[in-house]
């Protein structure tokens, strides 16, 4: 199996820094021979946005310390697994080895944890169905208002003692 890449979002032309960015991916891509296997989408609708999730295998999401990041909640919505690092907001969204992976941020452990995914799809698809569940019972606008409203009525309770 030939796995490809699509890097996706989170891109602003205007931004110097991003521009030189997307540049340099694009060369090592190419110095590296890897060109024809990886596609680079600087922005994209929601409709392009939800096909690139219902044809993936996993999401990687590579920021580091990163405060919380709606694209791991999004991609197990779609039941996808995540690969993330172990750091800020997906330790409080993505199950290790359950709902996908939380790595190290270094080339290695990325790499294993792709190259896992990539030889078990089945065990990617089981990894999706249970990152599915979770987000439905840890995340969903239903669950966030039943935990406000549980708030609230202990904030008002100890106002009244």
């Amino acid at each position: 199996m030939k796995a490809t890449l699509t890097i996706a979002g989170g891109y602003d032309s205007r931004l110097r820094e991003n521009v030189e960015y997307l540049d340099e991916l694009k060369h090592l891509a190419a110095r590296e021979g890897v060109s024809s296997q990886i596609s680079f989408i600087t922005s994209c609708s929601t409709a392009e946005r939800n096909k690139l999730l219902s044809q993936c295998l996993c999401v990687i999401y590579t920021p580091k310390d990163e405060h919380f990041g709606i694209v791991p909640l999004e991609a197990m919505a779609a039941h996808k697994p995540v690969i993330a690092c172990n750091s800020g907001g997906p330790v409080e969204t993505v199950k290790d080895a359950e709902t996908g992976f939380l790595c190290d941020p270094n080339p290695e452990d990325f790499s294993l944890a792709m190259a896992k995914v990539i030889q078990d799809p089945q065990m990617a698809s089981r990894m999706g169905g249970e990152a599915r569940k979770h987000v439905a019972e840890s995340f969903s606008t239903k669950i966030f208002g039943q935990h406000l409203n549980q708030y609230l009525i202990s904030i008002t309770s100890s106002k009244e003692d």
